[in-house]
Protein backbone atom coordinates (compact mmCIF):
# COMPACT_ATOMS: atom_id res chain seq x y z
CA UNK A 1 0.00 0.00 0.00
CA UNK A 2 1.23 3.47 -1.18
CA UNK A 3 1.14 6.13 1.82
CA UNK A 4 -0.39 9.51 1.54
CA UNK A 5 2.15 12.35 3.07
CA UNK A 6 -0.64 14.85 4.39
CA UNK A 7 0.71 18.69 4.92
CA UNK A 8 0.61 21.06 8.13
CA UNK A 9 3.19 24.08 9.33
CA UNK A 10 2.76 22.53 12.99
CA UNK A 11 2.28 19.19 14.17
CA UNK A 12 2.03 19.18 18.03
CA UNK A 13 2.56 15.82 19.38
CA UNK A 14 0.54 14.88 22.95
CA UNK A 15 -2.43 16.64 23.27
CA UNK A 16 -2.66 16.49 27.13
CA UNK A 17 -2.33 20.07 29.20
CA UNK A 18 0.19 21.51 27.14
CA UNK A 19 -0.56 19.92 23.83
CA UNK A 20 -3.96 21.69 24.48
CA UNK A 21 -2.65 24.77 25.82
CA UNK A 22 -0.31 25.43 22.75
CA UNK A 23 -3.06 25.31 20.31
CA UNK A 24 -4.69 28.02 22.53
CA UNK A 25 -1.61 30.54 22.19
CA UNK A 26 -1.07 29.99 18.64
CA UNK A 27 -5.06 31.15 17.33
CA UNK A 28 -3.25 34.62 16.10
CA UNK A 29 -1.26 32.77 13.35
CA UNK A 30 -4.14 30.53 12.83
CA UNK A 31 -6.70 33.31 12.55
CA UNK A 32 -3.90 34.19 9.40
CA UNK A 33 -4.06 30.61 7.81
CA UNK A 34 -1.41 28.53 9.84
CA UNK A 35 -2.46 24.99 9.72
CA UNK A 36 -1.92 22.61 13.08
CA UNK A 37 -2.49 19.02 13.44
CA UNK A 38 -2.94 17.92 17.28
CA UNK A 39 -1.66 13.68 17.69
CA UNK A 40 -2.89 11.86 20.46
CA UNK A 41 -2.94 8.14 21.41
CA UNK A 42 -5.83 9.06 23.08
CA UNK A 43 -9.43 10.19 21.58
CA UNK A 44 -9.87 13.47 22.99
CA UNK A 45 -13.55 12.88 23.91
CA UNK A 46 -13.94 10.22 26.59
CA UNK A 47 -17.63 10.82 27.78
CA UNK A 48 -17.38 10.37 31.36
CA UNK A 49 -15.58 7.01 30.38
CA UNK A 50 -12.32 7.30 33.14
CA UNK A 51 -10.53 5.02 31.15
CA UNK A 52 -10.80 6.38 27.95
CA UNK A 53 -9.22 9.19 29.67
CA UNK A 54 -5.88 11.09 28.17
CA UNK A 55 -3.48 10.58 30.80
CA UNK A 56 -2.89 14.06 31.59
CA UNK A 57 -6.46 14.17 32.75
CA UNK A 58 -6.49 12.01 35.39
CA UNK A 59 -7.79 12.21 39.29
CA UNK A 60 -5.31 14.05 40.00
CA UNK A 61 -5.33 18.12 40.62
CA UNK A 62 -3.31 20.52 39.33
CA UNK A 63 -2.39 24.00 40.99
CA UNK A 64 -2.45 26.89 38.56
CA UNK A 65 -0.54 30.30 39.74
CA UNK A 66 -2.21 33.64 39.94
CA UNK A 67 -0.19 33.72 36.12
CA UNK A 68 -1.72 31.20 34.81
CA UNK A 69 -5.21 31.57 35.53
CA UNK A 70 -4.74 35.03 33.90
CA UNK A 71 -3.25 33.75 30.94
CA UNK A 72 -6.25 31.22 30.93
CA UNK A 73 -8.71 33.90 31.11
CA UNK A 74 -7.54 36.06 28.35
CA UNK A 75 -7.41 33.15 26.40
CA UNK A 76 -11.59 32.09 26.65
CA UNK A 77 -10.50 29.00 28.20
CA UNK A 78 -10.78 30.57 32.22
CA UNK A 79 -14.89 30.16 31.79
CA UNK A 80 -15.78 26.44 31.46
CA UNK A 81 -13.09 25.82 34.18
CA UNK A 82 -14.10 28.82 36.64
CA UNK A 83 -16.99 27.25 38.31
CA UNK A 84 -15.28 23.80 39.63
CA UNK A 85 -11.85 25.72 40.17
CA UNK A 86 -11.11 26.58 44.12
CA UNK A 87 -9.39 29.94 44.89
CA UNK A 88 -5.89 29.80 47.21
CA UNK A 89 -6.94 33.18 49.30
CA UNK A 90 -4.15 31.86 52.14
CA UNK A 91 -0.98 29.66 52.19
CA UNK A 92 0.29 28.53 55.50
CA UNK A 93 3.86 26.87 55.51
CA UNK A 94 5.26 25.10 58.03
CA UNK A 95 7.87 22.35 59.64
CA UNK A 96 6.47 20.11 61.22
CA UNK A 97 7.83 19.75 65.20
CA UNK A 98 9.51 23.43 64.59
CA UNK A 99 8.94 26.74 65.57
CA UNK A 100 9.19 28.14 61.84
CA UNK A 101 5.86 28.96 60.01
CA UNK A 102 4.94 31.89 57.55
CA UNK A 103 1.59 33.16 56.04
CA UNK A 104 0.91 34.32 52.30
CA UNK A 105 -2.55 36.05 51.55
CA UNK A 106 -3.87 37.37 48.59
CA UNK A 107 -5.00 40.48 50.03
CA UNK A 108 -1.77 41.21 51.05
CA UNK A 109 -0.92 40.62 46.52
CA UNK A 110 -3.80 43.02 46.05
CA UNK A 111 -5.53 39.93 44.12
CA UNK A 112 -8.42 38.09 44.57
CA UNK A 113 -6.48 34.58 44.73
CA UNK A 114 -2.65 33.92 45.29
CA UNK A 115 -3.60 30.50 42.71
CA UNK A 116 -6.20 27.58 42.01
CA UNK A 117 -6.49 24.52 42.09
CA UNK A 118 -8.30 22.50 39.76
CA UNK A 119 -9.43 18.60 38.98
CA UNK A 120 -6.86 17.42 35.76
CA UNK A 121 -10.20 15.70 34.83
CA UNK A 122 -12.12 19.63 34.51
CA UNK A 123 -8.93 21.74 33.29
CA UNK A 124 -8.32 18.83 30.72
CA UNK A 125 -12.46 19.48 29.67
CA UNK A 126 -11.60 23.49 29.37
CA UNK A 127 -8.48 23.17 27.22
CA UNK A 128 -9.71 20.79 25.13
CA UNK A 129 -12.79 22.79 24.17
CA UNK A 130 -12.76 24.66 21.18
CA UNK A 131 -9.95 23.15 19.09
CA UNK A 132 -11.96 22.14 16.84
CA UNK A 133 -12.05 25.02 14.48
CA UNK A 134 -10.71 26.18 10.97
CA UNK A 135 -6.73 25.38 10.80
CA UNK A 136 -6.78 22.84 13.23
CA UNK A 137 -7.01 19.07 12.38
CA UNK A 138 -7.27 16.39 15.23
CA UNK A 139 -5.47 13.05 14.87
CA UNK A 140 -6.24 10.96 17.63
CA UNK A 141 -6.62 8.05 18.38
CA UNK A 142 -3.62 7.27 16.40
CA UNK A 143 0.17 6.14 17.21
CA UNK A 144 3.18 8.03 15.44
CA UNK A 145 5.85 4.93 14.66
CA UNK A 146 8.80 6.95 13.82
CA UNK A 147 9.72 10.43 13.09
CA UNK A 148 12.46 11.58 10.76
CA UNK A 149 13.77 14.89 10.38
CA UNK A 150 14.44 16.17 6.64
CA UNK A 151 14.95 19.45 4.62
CA UNK A 152 11.23 19.98 4.79
CA UNK A 153 11.08 19.58 8.55
CA UNK A 154 10.05 16.40 10.10
CA UNK A 155 8.23 13.87 8.73
CA UNK A 156 6.09 11.35 10.93
CA UNK A 157 4.87 8.04 9.76
CA UNK A 158 1.71 6.51 11.42
CA UNK A 159 0.82 2.77 12.33
CA UNK A 160 -1.34 2.77 9.41
CA UNK A 161 1.76 3.57 7.00
CA UNK A 162 0.12 7.72 6.70
CA UNK A 163 2.60 10.29 6.78
CA UNK A 164 2.95 13.95 7.87
CA UNK A 165 4.93 16.39 6.62
CA UNK A 166 5.38 19.24 9.17
CA UNK A 167 7.40 22.28 9.40
CA UNK A 168 7.59 22.25 12.94
CA UNK A 169 7.15 19.11 15.15
CA UNK A 170 6.00 19.98 19.00
CA UNK A 171 6.48 17.30 20.90
CA UNK A 172 4.40 17.22 24.26
CA UNK A 173 4.62 13.77 24.58
CA UNK A 174 5.52 13.12 28.10
CA UNK A 175 9.14 12.42 29.74
CA UNK A 176 9.50 9.18 28.47
CA UNK A 177 9.04 9.95 24.64
CA UNK A 178 9.63 7.03 22.34
CA UNK A 179 10.13 9.53 19.48
CA UNK A 180 12.57 11.59 21.32
CA UNK A 181 15.04 8.73 22.12
CA UNK A 182 14.39 7.62 18.30
CA UNK A 183 15.75 10.94 17.26
CA UNK A 184 18.74 10.48 20.00
CA UNK A 185 17.35 13.04 22.27
CA UNK A 186 18.72 12.50 25.71
CA UNK A 187 17.58 12.96 29.23
CA UNK A 188 18.84 13.49 32.56
CA UNK A 189 16.80 11.91 35.11
CA UNK A 190 17.78 12.33 39.10
CA UNK A 191 15.60 10.34 41.04
CA UNK A 192 14.40 11.66 44.58
CA UNK A 193 14.12 8.55 45.58
CA UNK A 194 10.44 8.84 46.70
CA UNK A 195 7.16 8.10 45.63
CA UNK A 196 3.87 11.24 45.44
CA UNK A 197 1.45 9.96 46.96
CA UNK A 198 -1.79 11.52 45.60
CA UNK A 199 -5.37 11.23 47.15
CA UNK A 200 -8.14 13.82 48.29
CA UNK A 201 -10.33 14.00 51.95
CA UNK A 202 -13.29 15.70 53.08
CA UNK A 203 -13.17 16.93 56.43
CA UNK A 204 -16.05 18.16 59.37
CA UNK A 205 -15.41 21.92 58.61
CA UNK A 206 -14.72 24.33 55.53
CA UNK A 207 -11.28 25.07 54.26
CA UNK A 208 -11.97 28.67 53.88
CA UNK A 209 -9.77 28.44 51.07
CA UNK A 210 -6.39 27.70 53.24
CA UNK A 211 -3.26 25.95 51.77
CA UNK A 212 -1.15 24.09 53.38
CA UNK A 213 2.41 23.28 52.80
CA UNK A 214 4.30 21.30 55.75
CA UNK A 215 7.65 19.69 55.67
CA UNK A 216 8.34 16.69 57.69
CA UNK A 217 10.69 13.61 58.60
CA UNK A 218 8.19 11.39 56.34
CA UNK A 219 8.50 13.67 53.48
CA UNK A 220 6.84 17.16 52.40
CA UNK A 221 2.75 17.22 52.56
CA UNK A 222 0.23 19.64 50.96
CA UNK A 223 -3.37 19.96 51.21
CA UNK A 224 -4.29 21.63 48.50
CA UNK A 225 -8.34 22.79 48.67
CA UNK A 226 -10.94 21.64 46.10
CA UNK A 227 -15.03 21.89 47.28
CA UNK A 228 -16.31 23.22 50.73
CA UNK A 229 -14.57 20.80 52.50
CA UNK A 230 -12.46 18.37 50.90
CA UNK A 231 -8.78 18.67 50.37
CA UNK A 232 -6.36 17.10 47.39
CA UNK A 233 -3.53 15.59 49.40
CA UNK A 234 0.32 15.31 47.68
CA UNK A 235 2.37 13.35 50.07
CA UNK A 236 5.58 12.66 49.33
CA UNK A 237 7.12 9.51 50.81
CA UNK A 238 10.35 7.01 50.22
CA UNK A 239 10.38 4.95 48.14
CA UNK A 240 10.44 2.40 50.60
CA UNK A 241 7.46 3.24 52.46
CA UNK A 242 4.99 3.63 49.26
CA UNK A 243 3.58 0.27 49.27
CA UNK A 244 2.87 -0.14 52.78
CA UNK A 245 0.53 3.43 53.03
CA UNK A 246 -1.16 2.68 49.47
CA UNK A 247 -2.23 -0.38 51.54
CA UNK A 248 -3.33 1.54 54.65
CA UNK A 249 -7.06 0.77 55.18
CA UNK A 250 -9.06 4.18 54.93
CA UNK A 251 -8.78 4.55 58.66
CA UNK A 252 -5.26 3.94 58.84
CA UNK A 253 -4.55 6.31 56.23
CA UNK A 254 -6.64 8.91 57.61
CA UNK A 255 -5.10 8.96 61.16
CA UNK A 256 -1.71 9.23 59.47
CA UNK A 257 -2.29 12.06 57.36
CA UNK A 258 -3.98 13.90 60.62
CA UNK A 259 -0.75 13.53 62.53
CA UNK A 260 1.02 14.98 59.32
CA UNK A 261 -1.35 17.91 59.54
CA UNK A 262 -3.00 18.02 63.03
CA UNK A 263 -5.84 19.24 63.64
CA UNK A 264 -5.87 22.94 62.03
CA UNK A 265 -8.22 21.75 59.01
CA UNK A 266 -10.28 19.68 61.14
CA UNK A 267 -11.07 16.03 61.80
CA UNK A 268 -10.46 13.88 58.78
CA UNK A 269 -13.60 11.94 58.04
CA UNK A 270 -12.62 10.37 54.34
CA UNK A 271 -10.50 9.71 52.00
CA UNK A 272 -11.14 8.90 48.61
CA UNK A 273 -8.62 6.92 45.61
CA UNK A 274 -5.15 6.97 45.92
CA UNK A 275 -2.40 6.52 43.80
CA UNK A 276 1.17 7.04 43.42
CA UNK A 277 4.06 7.65 40.91
CA UNK A 278 7.61 7.85 40.79
CA UNK A 279 9.76 11.82 42.12
CA UNK A 280 12.12 12.44 39.96
CA UNK A 281 14.05 16.00 38.32
CA UNK A 282 14.01 14.41 34.15
CA UNK A 283 15.64 17.21 32.30
CA UNK A 284 16.00 17.26 28.09
CA UNK A 285 19.93 17.59 27.35
CA UNK A 286 18.24 19.59 24.32
CA UNK A 287 14.77 21.89 24.18
CA UNK A 288 15.38 22.68 20.48
CA UNK A 289 16.13 21.57 17.11
CA UNK A 290 15.90 23.21 13.65
CA UNK A 291 12.25 22.46 12.93
CA UNK A 292 11.85 20.45 16.25
CA UNK A 293 10.58 21.92 19.71
CA UNK A 294 9.92 20.11 23.33
CA UNK A 295 7.38 21.59 26.02
CA UNK A 296 6.15 20.33 29.05
CA UNK A 297 7.72 17.06 30.60
CA UNK A 298 9.38 16.63 27.37
CA UNK A 299 11.40 19.13 28.36
CA UNK A 300 11.12 18.80 32.21
CA UNK A 301 9.31 17.17 34.58
CA UNK A 302 9.85 18.77 38.54
CA UNK A 303 9.19 17.92 41.41
CA UNK A 304 5.43 18.54 42.70
CA UNK A 305 6.50 19.96 46.31
CA UNK A 306 6.07 23.93 44.56
CA UNK A 307 3.12 22.99 42.44
CA UNK A 308 5.33 25.02 39.35
CA UNK A 309 5.12 21.87 36.69
CA UNK A 310 2.62 23.09 34.48
CA UNK A 311 2.90 26.57 35.02
CA UNK A 312 5.95 26.40 34.32
CA UNK A 313 5.27 25.18 31.22
CA UNK A 314 2.33 26.79 29.99
CA UNK A 315 4.65 29.86 30.07
CA UNK A 316 7.40 27.80 27.99
CA UNK A 317 3.95 27.46 25.33
CA UNK A 318 3.15 31.44 26.08
CA UNK A 319 6.58 32.28 25.03
CA UNK A 320 6.74 29.81 22.35
CA UNK A 321 3.44 30.85 20.87
CA UNK A 322 5.03 34.36 20.89
CA UNK A 323 7.75 33.87 18.75
CA UNK A 324 5.90 31.46 16.48
CA UNK A 325 3.03 33.95 15.85
CA UNK A 326 5.37 36.62 14.88
CA UNK A 327 7.45 34.67 12.49
CA UNK A 328 4.00 33.53 11.09
CA UNK A 329 3.26 37.31 10.22
CA UNK A 330 6.60 38.34 9.26
CA UNK A 331 6.66 35.28 7.15
CA UNK A 332 9.78 33.52 8.89
CA UNK A 333 9.92 29.73 8.58
CA UNK A 334 8.83 28.28 11.49
CA UNK A 335 11.33 25.61 11.84
CA UNK A 336 14.13 27.80 11.23
CA UNK A 337 16.62 27.20 13.80
CA UNK A 338 17.48 31.11 14.95
CA UNK A 339 13.96 31.38 15.82
CA UNK A 340 13.44 28.46 18.37
CA UNK A 341 16.96 29.49 19.77
CA UNK A 342 15.18 32.47 20.54
CA UNK A 343 12.55 31.26 22.22
CA UNK A 344 14.82 28.67 24.43
CA UNK A 345 16.81 32.19 25.57
CA UNK A 346 14.18 33.76 26.61
CA UNK A 347 12.95 30.95 28.82
CA UNK A 348 15.97 30.02 30.16
CA UNK A 349 16.21 31.82 33.13
CA UNK A 350 12.90 31.33 33.73
CA UNK A 351 13.17 27.37 33.45
CA UNK A 352 16.34 27.68 35.14
CA UNK A 353 15.05 29.45 38.35
CA UNK A 354 11.95 27.48 38.67
CA UNK A 355 13.63 24.52 38.63
CA UNK A 356 16.01 24.87 40.85
CA UNK A 357 13.76 25.88 43.61
CA UNK A 358 11.66 22.80 42.97
CA UNK A 359 15.14 21.18 43.63
CA UNK A 360 16.39 22.66 46.19
CA UNK A 361 12.74 23.11 48.44
CA UNK A 362 12.52 19.09 49.75
CA UNK A 363 16.48 18.91 50.11
CA UNK A 364 16.49 21.38 52.09
CA UNK A 365 13.69 20.28 54.41
CA UNK A 366 14.44 16.51 54.14
CA UNK A 367 17.64 17.24 55.44
CA UNK A 368 17.78 15.81 59.28
CA UNK A 369 20.91 18.29 59.80
CA UNK A 370 20.75 20.81 63.08
CA UNK A 371 22.48 23.84 61.28
CA UNK A 372 19.82 23.52 58.38
CA UNK A 373 17.03 22.78 60.67
CA UNK A 374 17.85 25.98 62.67
CA UNK A 375 18.13 27.85 59.46
CA UNK A 376 15.04 26.58 57.74
CA UNK A 377 12.84 28.17 60.84
CA UNK A 378 15.20 31.48 60.35
CA UNK A 379 13.97 31.61 56.92
CA UNK A 380 10.39 30.65 57.51
CA UNK A 381 10.38 33.49 60.59
CA UNK A 382 11.84 36.19 58.20
CA UNK A 383 9.01 35.43 55.86
CA UNK A 384 6.26 36.04 58.21
CA UNK A 385 8.16 39.05 59.67
CA UNK A 386 9.15 40.81 56.32
CA UNK A 387 6.69 42.37 54.04
CA UNK A 388 8.92 42.58 51.56
CA UNK A 389 10.32 39.14 51.07
CA UNK A 390 6.98 37.93 51.37
CA UNK A 391 5.78 39.69 48.55
CA UNK A 392 8.78 38.73 46.08
CA UNK A 393 8.08 35.05 47.58
CA UNK A 394 4.23 35.24 46.63
CA UNK A 395 5.24 36.71 43.28
CA UNK A 396 7.13 34.50 42.44
CA UNK A 397 4.33 31.53 43.68
CA UNK A 398 2.01 33.40 41.86
CA UNK A 399 3.80 33.25 38.37
CA UNK A 400 4.49 36.70 38.38
CA UNK A 401 8.34 37.02 38.78
CA UNK A 402 9.75 36.87 34.64
CA UNK A 403 8.62 38.81 31.47
CA UNK A 404 4.82 38.09 30.62
CA UNK A 405 4.58 36.68 26.99
CA UNK A 406 2.59 38.26 24.45
CA UNK A 407 -0.69 36.57 23.86
CA UNK A 408 -1.42 38.66 21.09
CA UNK A 409 0.33 41.40 19.18
CA UNK A 410 0.47 44.32 21.13
CA UNK A 411 -0.86 42.61 24.05
CA UNK A 412 0.95 40.09 27.20
CA UNK A 413 -0.25 38.87 30.52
Amino acid sequence: MTSTVQHTDIAVLGAGMVGASLVHLLQPALNEGLTLTLIDQKALNWDGDISQRPPSFDGRATALSYGTQQMLEQLGIWPAIADRACAIEHIQVSDQGRFGQAHLHAAEQNTEALGYIVENAVLGQGLLSGLQQPGVTINAPTEVTSVRMNEQGALLTFADGQQLQASLLVMADGARSPLAAQLGIQHQRTSYGTHGLVTQVETDKPHGHWAYERFSNDGPIAFLPLQKNQYAVVWTLNNELIDDVLALPDDELLSRLQAQIGHRIGRLLRCGERASYPLALVTSREQVRRSLVLLGNAAHSLHPVAGQGFNLAIRDCAMLAECLNQAWADGTPLGELTLLQSYEQQQQADQRNTIQASDLLPKVFASQSATLSVLRDIGLLALAAMPTARRLFARHAMGLGQRAAKLTRGETV
